[in-house]
């Protein structure tokens, strides 16, 4: 797999279960296996990866383009 088929979400808008608002995804650890999301007033919170976007805990808002 290429990297750029693993970062992708880097910067993306996602929706995250049981929060009323989006989030950003600023990075992926892929040693600790956490994927980190921002969220409104600078609060960053750690989610397990892959299985948070495997079980939809985190539902990515990407466009795709032509």
């Amino acid at each position: 797999m290429a990297w750029n088929d693993e970062t992708y979400l880097i910067g993306e808008k996602v929706k995250v279960e049981l929060e009323k608002d989006f989030g950003i995804v600023t990075r992926i650890d892929f040693e600790s296996g956490l994927i980190y999301v921002l969220f409104k007033k600078m609060r960053e919170v750690a989610y397990p990866y892959p299985e948070a976007i495997e079980e939809n805990i985190i539902i990515p808002q990407v466009n795709k383009k032509a």
